[in-house]
């Protein structure tokens, strides 16, 4: 006996942000964002203090996450704001910004131009998330 798995999940939850990204482009982008973080003191020091992980634990997650957010594969479970929340304090909106300018840095070096727009969309969607979290109630 076989058994058929259905995704009942709406079509644009189940689906890439765009048919030309593939998995290892994504794996690509989180490396070389990953290297940038590490190039930059400020941002590294927040990552190194906070994250409770080495770099390469944190690539690992951070793959998953960004496929789960990219490709919709359901690969990342939980809630990654946590971690991000004790930095909270030392991270001011400048550092975010600084952030997402590596990440679309990364974003050219590794994604296909065609797939571009769509990526960045979705990681300014993400880290607005992340960013309107870390604010205190």
């Amino acid at each position: 006996m076989t058994y058929q798995h259905f995704d009942i999940r709406p079509v644009d939850e189940r689906t890439p942000v765009h048919p030309d990204l593939t998995h290892a482009q994504v794996r690509a982008l989180v490396v070389s964002h990953s290297e940038k973080l590490r190039q930059n003191d400020k941002l590294a020091t927040v990552y190194q203090n906070n994250m409770k992980c080495d770099w390469e634990d944190y690539e690992a997650q951070a793959v998953r996450f960004w496929c789960a957010a990219l490709m919709k594969d359901r690969s990342y479970t939980g809630r990654p704001i946590g971690k991000y929340r004790s930095s909270a304090k030392q991270v001011g909106s400048e550092d975010i910004a600084k952030w997402l300018n590596l990440f679309e840095n990364a974003i050219d070096e590794c994604i296909p131009e065609a797939a571009r727009l769509d990526t960045r969309k979705c990681a300014s969607q993400v880290v607005d998330c992340f960013h309107m979290a870390m604010i205190p109630a």
